[in-house]
């Protein structure tokens, strides 16, 4: 790892770090705290002893999966919209780079609480907003029914009162923390609030708390990240790839030497950008694109977790590809976007994160001199691995023909970068 790295300000954040997430508010000055840093909202605490505190274990649990639902939704509705799909891999890539630097999973929940914050603050405010809708649709009824009528102006009223009001318990909860909860104790919001106000600095307190809450995430950085992810894929890629599609006349000899060449080009070239990227992830710097050699030998400090966790990788990646494959057979006029998005975040992800695992036990073994024997191993797990990377090219191809997507498939890489948004 580079000094770079550090100096970025991009450590994984300690044990101690996390932990004071697990009570950061959205404006902290409501719950009568300092107002809440960046690493509040970016570092998921660890859970509590079962034994000692199982009500908070358990409550941490419903947290967690809240959160990650959460998670999943934005990710995949992010995912789903071009360009703003770039800071979807940006923030793939920042997870890995952070489990590739410190070796833990947990370093996996990057944005955890300020997501679980969000969505939140989203779900409470669309269930608010139920009441609203039902009146407005009575409201509307009444007006066709009996335009003009003491009943449809008595709708009316209600309509707007009951606006007025859950406008201001919404801004309430949100100015006294914005947790689930204060959307359900308004009068305890106002009296609050009242009190943080008189004491005064609570508008200069909430400001910079919103400033927090928007600056961890830090999208400049994972914008910036997207784009690398990309770099460093399609650097490597493009020439095999387009050999690899070239075939279109059976009967031309150049263009079946050129497939059979991108067939045995493409699959040298995935069996190593597993692990490239997740270098890359880690290093997050450009040249750490062209660093072959050195992920060559972090692969053989640990051939055989390397081949596991590669092979697991691609074989979740034809997931997504049987997904659009099967729902085109059985519903043609299926539109494979955002669910595509949700099936490769939940099969995908996890095996991006065990290959930055691989990387940072890698970088923990030093072998200067292996023996014969280790040689072997290494050759062993390189050879078994090339053959499941080779059908897995065989797979790409059958997917081309096959699936949804079409030759579109192929260069999508499900494995490396994200599913096209269009």
């Amino acid at each position: 790892m580079t000094p770079s790295v550090l100096d970025r300000g991009d450590a994984v954040p300690t044990d101690e770090d996390a932990a004071s997430g697990s009570s950061a508010d959205l404006l902290g000055v409501a719950a009568g705290q300092a107002v809440p840093s960046r690493r509040d909202f970016q570092g998921f605490p660890c859970i509590p002893s079962l034994s000692q505190h199982p009500f908070r274990a358990m409550a941490w649990v419903v947290r967690a999966s809240l959160g990650l639902v959460f998670l999943v939704g934005l990710l995949a509705i992010a995912a789903s919209i071009p360009f703003v799909n770039v800071f979807a891999l940006g923030y793939l890539m920042e997870t890995q780079g952070r489990v590739a630097r410190s070796g833990k999973f947990r370093s996996a929940f990057y944005l955890l609480p300020a997501v679980q914050r969000l969505g939140g603050i989203l779900l409470a405010v669309w269930l608010w907003l139920l009441p609203i809708r039902f009146l407005a649709d009575t409201t509307r009824d009444s007006w066709l029914l009996a335009p003009g009528q003491t009943g449809a102006w008595l709708w009316t009223s209600s309509l707007i009162v009951t606006s007025v009001l859950l406008a201001v318990h919404m801004l309430l909860a949100i100015g006294c923390g914005g947790s689930f909860w204060r959307f359900l104790r308004p009068v305890n919001n106002a009296r609050r609030l009242r009190a943080h106000i008189r004491s005064g600095g609570y508008c200069r307190n909430a400001n910079d708390a919103v400033c927090e809450f928007v600056t961890a995430f830090r999208l400049p950085h994972l914008f910036r990240l997207g784009l690398l992810g990309y770099a460093a894929a399609y650097v490597w890629l493009v020439i095999p790839t387009l050999l690899f599609t070239m075939l279109e006349d059976v009967t031309s000899r150049g263009q079946i030497f050129g497939f059979l060449a991108g067939c045995v080009t493409l699959t040298a070239t995935l069996l190593w950008l597993p692990l490239l990227l997740a270098h890359v992830s880690a290093e997050a710097r450009f040249g750490a694109i062209f660093e072959f050699a050195r992920v060559r030998k972090l692969a053989g400090q640990t051939p055989f977790r390397w081949a596991v966790a590669t092979a697991i990788l691609f074989a979740c990646s034809s997931v997504p590809l049987l997904y659009t494959a099967l729902f085109k057979i059985r519903i043609p006029p299926h539109d494979a976007r955002w669910d595509l998005m949700v099936v490769f975040l939940l099969t995908v992800v996890p095996a991006r994160e065990l290959i930055g695992w691989v990387y940072h036990r890698a970088t923990q073994r030093t072998r200067s001199a292996p023996s014969w024997p280790w040689r072997v191993w290494q050759w062993t797990n390189g050879a078994t691995l090339c053959a499941g990377v080779g059908f897995y090219v065989y797979f790409l191809n059958l997917a081309a023909t096959g699936g949804e997507l079409g030759e579109r498939s192929i260069w999508q890489f499900h494995s490396l970068l994200l599913p096209f948004p269009f």
